[in-house]
């Protein structure tokens, strides 16, 4: 096989050994360090390199792109590591799982990559190589004292180890041999105390040396000690673990509302993180363009050394040793080339990954996101119904109950009524979690009954309020000493004109009285009011006769009088005690005139008769009108009468 057919033969395989990720041992939790062929190759190469195939390669920039590069490659292993999705389907948390393994296995081919890389750039020669430049070799010094601490480290634990069996054995041995042990254990402490000295020296060293050695290598080695489950596979990554939302259908609006933000957040840290791959795809590509520049030239220097023919044999020998090198650099070049193309390959991979895991946490939103429009729809659809019958029970009430009061109550009622259903459809639309609620609730119940006492005893005291016997609109009431007209009836407390006066005769002042409806719990506080529909009083007229003989005629005749003017308004009265009988269901007796004669320091008569509240003027004045006329004619009442008439209220005002 010539050397031209070899070399092509070696970037076959080096391509072959990149389409697959887990070539030359790239398993998740090996070691990131080049293999030790591709090491010994990279070494056996001549030196300097042959200078033909390095032109262009800046060792200096390159390092440095290598070392960020390696930088940005742990950030993203630590971006992987936070969880971004809380919520989600059961497939979420493979991906999760999935990304993962995936940055473990970059992470763990990108510091391969950089190893191998940092060996070959070791033997390109830099003239403009500085002391501290990173390119340099590491000092021999500091790998003769790490390989002395290590084998002394080994020492120090076998040590130990063999001192905690002669410990064992030393509490289970027999008298005669215990003697025998201890003398040996006694040998071990001596020489574990040597060798902890000697190791915690040789730290301190390693230490020194640490900090004050350069290179590319170096800079790596400190890089991977930040990630040690890259290194360690025994430390496992944080398990991702994502609630279900199966029942995200049956929940309420603001668990779907909290949902939908949640997915949104995470598709937002999907595409940060598919951001990060991509420019972590592209350092990879500029990382891996000089390798492949030097194949290209390797492949570009084999064909014009095939193309040369007119060669003495001597030149024909000359030129097999050329082929040979070359191949063996192509074969070493492909060697380190191929951890790139491998992380190239697994980037693109995590980036496929990303894509089918933002694609699950779409159709996720979508399913929420179509349970939230469902569920405010009919949340508008309830409310629009509830409205909508509201407002019919108002224009009914309106049109068909012509009682103002019981207008009024129905109103209320109304308010009462669509306010709860309102409530209830909120709370089963909106809330969850209703247990939680509950709990809630009874705190805050138990709070406003202490803080609000005085306005739910008011609230309380409505409901005897707008009772059977309770106060309407236009009741004339005396309450807490204050008489007065009925103007409004609420909730939580009741207005009324006040009115002045004595008896019936009673007007306004002008000023508005309130009162909270909790007064009628208060004791010594009592409430008057007539009954509904009685709007009438009692007034009762005197008179004083002579004590003489003869005024049975006297006494027919002011009879007669008072009922002469009863009769002008007895069918109204007569009509309201009808009424009341029907509204208390049981027989009371009717309001007629009554009169009785007393005996005090004189014959006296008086007269008991019902007069309207509204006209009660009118009718004592007619009375007395009458009155004085027939006494006036010398009638038998102005023969008997004594002194001046009276009349007066016999209710309390």
């Amino acid at each position: 096989m010539s050397a031209s057919t070899a070399a092509v033969t070696a970037a076959t395989a080096a391509t072959a050994a990149a389409a697959t990720p887990a070539a030359n041992g790239a398993q998740p939790g090996q070691p990131t360090a080049p293999s030790p062929q591709t090491a010994s190759k990279i070494a056996a190469l001549p030196a300097p390199f042959p200078p033909g195939l390095i032109q262009g390669i800046d060792i200096p920039a390159q390092s440095r792109a290598i070392l960020s590069h390696l930088s940005e490659i742990v950030r993203y292993y630590r971006m992987t590591a936070v969880p971004i999705q809380k919520l989600g389907e059961p497939s979420d948390v493979l991906y999760a799982q999935q990304t993962q393994a995936e940055a473990m296995q970059i992470g763990q081919t990108a510091f391969k990559a950089a190893r191998s890389q940092a060996a070959f750039l070791a033997r390109i020669p830099n003239p403009k190589a500085s002391p501290g430049d990173t390119s340099s070799p590491p000092p021999q010094e500091a790998n003769k004292i790490a390989e002395v601490l290590r084998n002394n480290a080994q020492r120090l634990s076998d040590l130990q180890t063999q001192d905690a069996s002669l410990t064992q054995q030393i509490a289970h041995a027999r008298a005669a041999q215990r003697g025998t042990l201890l003398d040996q254990q006694g040998d071990l402490e001596g020489q574990i105390k040597l060798l902890s000295a000697v190791v915690g020296a040789l730290q301190k060293v390693a230490l020194t040396s640490t900090a004050n050695q350069g290179g590319l290598q170096g800079n790596i080695d400190q890089l991977q000690k930040s990630v040690p489950e890259l290194v360690n596979s025994s430390q496992k990554t944080v398990p991702a673990t994502v609630e279900s939302i199966a029942s995200i259908r049956d929940a309420g609006v603001t668990t779907q509302g909290t949902v939908l933000f949640q997915l949104l957040s995470t598709e937002r840290a999907i595409d940060e993180r598919v951001k990060t791959l991509q420019m972590l795809h592209d350092q990879a590509d500029d990382l891996r363009k000089p390798l492949l520049d030097v194949l290209k030239a390797t492949m570009a220097e084999s064909q014009r050394i095939a193309a040369d023919t007119g060669a003495s044999t001597a030149d024909l020998a000359s030129k097999r040793k050329t082929y040979d090198a070359l191949a063996d650099a192509f074969t070493t070049l492909s060697d380190v080339a191929v951890p790139l193309s491998q992380e190239v390959l697994l980037l693109e991979q995590a980036q496929a990954t990303y894509g089918s895991w933002r694609a699950s946490v779409a159709s996720t939103e979508s399913t929420v996101l179509h349970a939230l429009l469902v569920r405010v729809v009919l949340i508008a659809l309830a409310l629009g119904v509830i409205f909508a019958f509201g407002e019919l029970w108002r224009r009914a009430t309106t049109r068909y109950v012509q009682d103002t009061r019981r207008r009024r109550q129905i109103l209320l009622i109304r308010r009462i009524v669509i306010g709860f259903l309102t409530g209830l459809v909120l709370i089963f639309g909106f809330v969850t979690q209703f247990s939680s609620l509950a709990t809630f609730a009874g705190f805050i119940s138990a709070g406003i009954a202490v803080g609000l006492q005085t306005i739910l005893l008011s609230v309380a005291a409505y409901f005897f309020i707008v009772g059977r016997y309770g106060v309407r609109v236009g009741d004339r009431i005396t309450v807490a000493g204050v008489t007065g007209e009925v103007v409004e009836v609420g909730l939580v407390r009741f207005y009324m004109l006040e009115l002045t006066g004595t008896g019936t005769e009673l007007h306004t002042t002008g000023r508005v009285a309130v009162f909270a409806n909790s007064v009628l719990f208060q004791t010594g506080t009592p409430l008057y009011k007539q009954i509904p529909g009685t709007e009438y009083a009692w007034h009762e007229l005197t008179l004083k006769f002579k004590p003489v003989e003869g005024y049975e005629a006297a006494l027919k005749q002011v009879q007669g009088i008072v009922q002469g003017v009863f009769e002008t308004y007895k069918a109204k009265l007569e009509a309201q005690h009808r009424s009341v009988e029907t509204w208390l269901d049981t027989a009371i007796q009717a309001p007629e005139i009554e009169s009785r004669l007393q005996l005090t320091d004189a014959p006296q008569f008086a007269v008991l008769y019902p007069v309207e509240i509204e006209h009660a003027s009118e009718v004592d004045q007619q009375i007395i009108q009458a009155l004085l006329r027939a006494t006036a004619q010398q009638t038998e009442l102005g023969q008997v009468i004594d002194g001046t008439p009276t009349v007066k209220a016999v209710v309390k005002s």
